[in-house]
């Protein structure tokens, strides 16, 4: 008996999900426990993975099979999803040379590498080289992505969020920039008048601590993942039962690895929380790189700076940390960890000021990958936009241009993602709070319903497009009013 196209495509579907788990594992393993002079050996492996997904996109039979899929009614609507995005990479694949797709993994690799190890020294000529070449080459592999009436960088932008355009991005952005423009300084201005608590420098072992009992208070599952040390704090789906995290500790100002770990953390309850039907039919991990940033933003932000959440968060500061916690005051506690200061620091910034942070890395990247600027001119320029937009004179280029690790393996299309999860997830709040009594909810440490609620309503989607997700999880369309009204009635 004919085995149907599903059928046929399943062995290929299983072998994939294999090579990304183990592709999934070095990635983090460099990031977090490889020496320095083993990088260059395990990023080769890395490769080497990426090249058997490779060997998989053009073989023949796989091919047939996904083609036969698309003309398969019976399908269901996962399967159909998924099978849009396999024809778009078969068609990616058909069209670009193999010795160019080898040469653009290896240039990631080497520029991620050399990043790691110049942005300590603060040293983006001794980088740039490198960056230079993978720019170059990432600009030429667009060509094979790019549709009629796309830009370079819509191409870029359609593999983190599919249907979106500069246009679309920018009808959102633009008015949030001009909010946030007027707002910043009326909120610094205000808040001259609090007084806040002094920070204390606490060990690197007390903090780790720290993020254990944050991570169980979330409800992040510790059997099914693991906390290591990274240059860059970043989360990952390793495996369906393995999602793990990662952080860094600043001595000098404890709330970097405490939202670090929050949100890490939010992205991991996304990711332990998939149905079964998605991993049925192979489409876990195909959620849009904004969808993932609204969980843990959401987490973050929503829920790890609310004041209701203040008592669970200043008991674990006071058991991990320091007992003088306990003494403080609900409002004091609140103030220090909600207090708007515009930094050069994404990772550290506050919540009213971080989407300007994203939307000046757009900006760039979008002008970069178009052929706007080059990568010579990025410092300069990412100079004049903190000063521009923060008010913030950043002289170093670490601190600068190389503070994040996106950029350095070609992410570019990515950053967008970050503040449309901070839009997406005030508007995901006002239609939860249709359901639950949020706000008592985390003020008693209860989360549990807040993980079944998006469990039930929210993650069995993450499959679907940005536009379908958002209305079958809200009701509604994508609507900045949200986030405007929410960051107005929080500051």
């Amino acid at each position: 008996m004919n085995k149907k196209p599903w059928e046929k495509l399943l062995p290929y579907l299983r072998k994939m999900d294999d090579y990304n788990h183990l592709a999934s594992i070095l990635n983090y393993d460099i990031a977090t426990n490889t020496p320095e002079k083993g990088i260059e050996d395990e990023s080769n492996l890395l490769n080497m993975v990426s090249g058997w997904l490779a060997d998989i996109m053009v073989d023949p039979n796989y091919v047939e099979a996904v083609r036969e899929c698309a003309k398969d009614d019976s399908l269901n609507e996962m399967q159909k999803s998924l099978i849009k995005k396999h024809l778009i990479e078969i068609e990616v694949f058909e069209k670009m040379p193999r010795e160019e797709f080898d040469e653009l993994n290896a240039l990631k690799s080497k520029s991620n590498e050399m990043w790691r190890k110049f942005k300590p020294l603060d040293d983006f000529a001794s980088w740039l080289p490198y960056w230079e070449k993978l720019v170059f080459a990432y600009r030429k592999s667009l060509k094979y992505r790019q549709k009629e009436g796309q830009t370079p960088y819509e191409a870029a932008l359609s593999q983190y969020e599919p249907g979106e355009s500069e246009a679309s991005i920018e009808m959102v952005f633009n008015p949030l920039k001009e909010f946030l423009l007027k707002k910043i300084p009326e909120v610094v201005e205000k808040e001259k008048s609090i007084s806040y608590r002094p920070l204390k420098p606490y060990s690197e072992d007390a903090q780790r601590h720290l993020s254990f009992t944050l991570l169980r208070l979330i409800g992040y599952k510790l059997d099914q993942g693991c906390v290591r040390e990274s240059m860059h704090p970043f989360s990952d789906y390793t495996g369906r039962y393995d999602s793990r995290v990662t952080t860094d500790y600043v001595v000098s100002d404890w709330r970097s690895n405490a939202f670090s770990i929050i949100h890490e953390g939010g992205h991991c309850i996304q990711f332990q929380n998939w149905s079964d039907e998605m991993f049925e039919n192979h489409v876990n991990a195909s959620a849009t790189t904004a969808n993932y940033e609204t969980h843990s933003r959401f987490y973050e932000n929503i829920i790890g700076r609310s004041m209701s959440f203040v008592p669970s968060f200043k008991a674990a500061c006071a058991k991990e940390l320091d007992p003088e916690f306990a003494s403080w005051s609900d409002q004091e506690f609140f103030d220090l960890i909600n207090q708007v200061k515009p930094i050069a620091n994404r990772c550290d910034s506050d919540e009213l000021t971080y989407s300007l942070h994203i939307i000046i890395r757009y900006e760039i990247e979008r002008d970069l990958i178009n052929g706007k600027i080059e990568p010579k001119d990025v410092p300069a320029i990412w100079r004049k936009k903190y000063i521009d937009y923060l008010g913030v004179d950043e002289a170093t280029d670490k601190e600068g241009c190389m503070q994040d690790v996106h950029w350095t393996d070609a992410s570019f299309g990515y950053f967008p993602s970050y503040a449309l999860g901070n839009v997406y997830g005030a508007q995901i709040l006002a239609a939860m709070k249709k359901d639950l009594d949020f706000e008592k909810l985390v003020r008693d440490g209860n989360l549990i319903p807040i993980r079944k609620w998006f469990k039930k309503k929210d993650f069995c989607n993450d499959w679907m497009e940005p536009k379908d997700w958002i209305k079958k999880v809200t009701g509604e369309e994508l609507n900045l009013s949200h986030y405007i009204d929410y960051l107005n009635e929080k500051f």
